[in-house]
This record gives structure tokens, sequence and C-alpha cells, in this order.
């Protein structure tokens, strides 16, 4: 991937302000009410940025520390470990919070919520924004994994470039055509150290707002009928095969709908979706996961890849 870094200057009271950052950072905070599915242990350490100098400052913290640095917006498509993230987590949800309309584009702080953005958007008259309603998750995250709904509209439908900041405090800004974007898919994924700070979208058409409110709402009703109406789920756990019936047909023809180990059930409503009964584990998950995985390669001779983030054990290294 080409780009122009920028490095990012900090305070010239650096040490004297890594050391304040550290102080009130806190200590071993259950994740679990963080994420979409409840399930996960506790983060080592768990701060807010409020700002890109903030995060460039809490990642030069850890760096000076040793420690390893995971990245939660709001906890959806994403499963925590029963033992928790030791390190640095950066709690992205409710920070780097803008919108700043450009020529033809608007600049987006990667911890805007996404159905936040797809109302925004329909206030403003501004198509193609409209699907973001029905996903649960931040811009910055919903890039990374270049999500979408089904097989219609993806981010990559509307991405014209993303800012992201580097351990090496470095500012690249990286266009479309650079990230890799596929279903479920891009290169930043294989850079799980750098976060996605900004993103610039294309505006499209415009149409009148109260068409494109209605729209919003026939999308959450469609979605609403479609999916599970049980709360404690992360979305899809396994990405469609690109060639093949979906993950959720799979799944059910192999005789794991309804499912449980534990409190860890493939919903009775749509077999590409867990719940959480109440008090699922991360390594009940997992199992049911495997479990799943393996049958469907038994009786379909098809692997059936993951979706879902598992940290921090997809983020090693």
């Amino acid at each position: 991937m080409q780009s122009k870094p920028q490095v990012l200057e900090l305070r010239t009271d650096l040490p004297s302000r890594l050391r304040k950052i550290l102080l009130p950072a806190a200590h071993h905070i259950p994740l679990a009410p963080f994420t979409t599915w409840r399930i996960g242990g506790a983060a080592e350490r768990l701060l807010r940025p409020h700002s890109v100098e903030e995060a460039a400052e809490m990642l030069a913290a850890a760096r000076g520390e040793g420690w390893p640095v995971f990245f939660l917006g709001r906890g959806s498509n994403l499963l925590i470990d029963d033992a928790g993230l030791p390190g640095l987590t950066l709690h992205l949800a409710g920070s780097l919070q803008w919108l700043k309309f450009g020529q033809n584009t608007v600049m987006v702080g990667a911890g805007v919520y996404l159905p936040r953005l797809a109302a925004t958007m329909a206030r403003q008259g501004w198509t193609g924004f409209e699907f973001l309603i029905g996903i649960p998750g931040t811009v910055g995250g919903a890039v990374r994994l270049n999500a979408g709904i089904g097989a219609g509209r993806e981010i990559s439908d509307i991405l014209k470039s993303v800012t992201v900041l580097t351990p090496e405090l470095e500012l690249k800004t990286l266009t479309a055509g650079e990230l890799g974007l596929g279903y479920r898919q891009s290169h930043l994924l294989n850079f799980p150290r750098w976060l996605v700070v900004e993103v610039e979208f294309h505006l499209q058409a415009q149409a009148p707002p109260k068409e494109l409110q209605a729209n919003l709402r026939r999308i959450i009703q469609q979605r609403q009928t479609k999916f599970p109406p049980e709360k404690l789920t992360c979305g899809s756990v396994f990405k469609n095969p690109p060639q093949g019936p979906p993950a959720g047909w799979l799944i059910d023809r192999a005789g794991f709908k309804g499912k449980t180990i534990g409190d860890a059930q493939v919903s009775t409503h749509h077999a590409n979706f867990i719940i959480n009964r109440g008090r699922a584990t991360a390594i009940q998950v997992k199992t049911l996961v495997a479990d799943i995985q393996e049958a469907v390669w038994k009786l379909h001779n098809v692997h059936l890849k993951r979706e879902v983030v598992f940290l921090p054990d997809d983020f090693q290294g």
C-alpha cells in the first residue's frame, strides 16, 4: 500500500504527559458490558481517547511500557476471551466524534456510530448511507472489515479514503483502492495495531429527507423480521461462502439450529447467529463455532470462515 505518512508531533512535555495518562488508566475493568454479546473478561487497562492527539499519547505510553494495545468500539462482531485483554485497551465508542462536509465528500471520525451516521445523512438529504442504519458498530470497525448487509451494500461502495494512526505515531491516508476491499475483508485486518481515526466517504445523489428517513424505517423493519429477536448476539458469526448456499443454510442443514453449549445457543431463527442466553462464556462460543465448522466441512465440504473477531487471539503479534 502506498501512502505519504505524516509523523504526528506530540507535545514537548510528553514524558510528564505519559505519566499522567498512565495514572488514571482504569485497571481490570470487565469488558462484557461493552460488547453486544455481553461476553468476555476484563481489560488489564482501559482508556478512552478524546482526540487523535490523546490516542497518539496513549499509544506512545503503551509502546514505552511494552504493552499490547487493543481497540474496542461498540463491541459488535467481537468475542473477547474469558481471560480478558492484557496491556492497554482503547475504548473508542463515544470518542473520535466528528462529521465535516467537504467538496463532494464527508469526513467522519472513526468513533461515530453507524446508525447515527445513517440518520444524520438522511436528515441532510444525502443518499447511499441508508444501509448503515442496520449495522450496530462504529465507522472505524466497519471499514476494517468492510461491513455491509448480506450480499447488498458495503462500506466499499461509498468509501473514498481512510486515515490510520500507526504504533510509530505516523498518520497514513490510504485510498479505497489501496485497501484491498472484498467481502468482509480489507488489508487493515493485516495491521491490527493501526488505529483508524478518520474515514472519508463520497457524497452521492441527494433526495428529500423524508423519503430517505422512510427508507431507514423500512430497512430497520426488514432486519427485525429477518434476524433473531434476541438482543445478546454479535451479528453474523460466519462469512457466506463465495459460491454456494449462505452460511445459515449450511449450518441449518448440519442440524445445528437451536444447539446449545452451556448458555451459548445457535439461534432457532437464523442459524448464522449465536445467542447468549444469559451466562455464556467465550470458551462455550468458541467450542460451538469449532463444532459448526467441523460439521459443515464433513457434510458439505465447505470451510466456513469466521466473520466474528476473537480477541486477543486474532490480533497477536
